[in-house]
């Protein structure tokens, strides 16, 4: 049971647990979609082994992080700091979110990073929650119908937001992937109709796969060469592709500028969990692979961009802990304490 404490919440471990599950499955099932992806009709079933390694590899990076939650266990209960302003940070991220979309017009991607760069700038204590919600507030019209709808599953994502707040530190994609979860638990008892889209050619592919590539590099190297919070730095990447990649490109647009935008959650990694540019390029590569080839699946939910560059965050992150590129020790590392991504 959760402790109502004023400004905390003290979190027993029971509910610590039930969030990691929570934020574990999501990537592995959406991995999944994207090897079942390369075995369709118009997938690149040469593909296929990638896409299983990268499966494989994100299941390594949860395994490496049951170490962490073994530590929180083993510590006993967690105090998580302003836990009632982050529960309505990310619904007000929401609701600003999707007034963005519904009232103003704008794209679920350039709304959701004008709301991560104002936060980013004017209110960072809270940008990280509000950014969260975001991602539910991007949510399609045909998935949600109404604000309340949102609301409801902005709700669920804030808390657990709140009880997985101890695992899965700076991971980049952890914020859209609870807020993945919020809008599938709204969404799947109900009526609501996912998008299902198609899988390009493959020069439409790899084009992608460099987009992605140099768009998680460069929001890396944003916030970790500058002042700019990992918040910041995607929501400055997120606008410049929103807005630039469908009017330079017409047809593929509009895939161009979800996928960087996908990339740069991937980016918003801290150096401890994966280490520089380069495996952040590598990373981004990973991500656009897994984000044409689930475009038939579950299209128009919210933090569904996010929860493809936590999967593969996951991916690199446990395999250079495996192998020892990093150079981790399985007792003695320790995962990032503050929350970013």
């Amino acid at each position: 049971m959760i402790h109502w404490k004023t400004p905390d919440w003290s979190l027993p471990w029971p509910s610590v647990l039930v969030g990691f599950l929570f934020l574990a499955v999501p990537p592995l099932v959406l991995f999944g979609f994207g090897v079942w992806g390369t075995l369709l009709p118009q997938g690149l079933v040469l593909l296929s082994p990638l896409l299983v390694a990268g499966t494989l590899g994100a299941g390594a990076g949860i395994r490496c992080e049951w170490w962490e939650l073994r530590r929180v266990i083993h510590e006993g209960a967690v105090v998580v700091d302003r836990a009632h302003w982050n529960l309505l940070a990310v619904v007000v991220g929401t609701l600003c979110t999707l007034a963005g979309v519904a009232e103003l017009g704008l794209s679920p991607i350039v709304s959701a990073s004008v709301v991560g760069i104002v936060t980013g700038v004017v209110v960072r204590s809270v940008a990280v929650p509000v950014y969260c919600g975001a991602f539910v507030g991007m949510t399609s019209p045909e998935v949600f119908g109404s604000y309340w709808l949102a609301t409801l599953a902005a709700v669920l994502a804030g808390v657990l937001f709140t009880v997985a707040h101890p695992v899965f530190h700076g991971l980049g994609g952890k914020l859209g992937t609870t807020a993945f979860v919020g809008v599938l638990l709204v969404a799947l008892p109900t009526t609501s109709t996912f998008q299902s889209g198609t899988i390009p050619e493959g020069s439409v592919v790899l084009s992608v796969v460099g987009i992605t590539a140099l768009g998680a590099s460069t929001t890396f190297a944003i916030h970790t060469r500058s002042a700019a919070s990992p918040v910041l730095a995607s929501g400055l990447v997120g606008a410049v592709g929103g807005i630039w990649l469908p009017m330079l490109f017409d047809a593929q647009g509009g895939l161009f500028a979800a996928a960087i935008y996908s990339a740069s959650f991937a980016g918003m990694t801290n150096p401890e969990r994966i280490p520089n540019e380069w495996w952040i390029g590598v990373t981004g590569a990973g991500v656009g692979l897994v984000v044409v080839h689930t475009l038939p699946f579950v299209g128009g939910s919210g933090g569904k961009l996010g929860t493809i560059a936590f999967g593969s965050c996951l991916g690199i992150h446990g395999t250079l802990r495996i192998v020892g590129i990093f150079r981790f020790a399985r007792r003695g590392y320790r995962a990032p304490e503050e929350e970013t991504t």
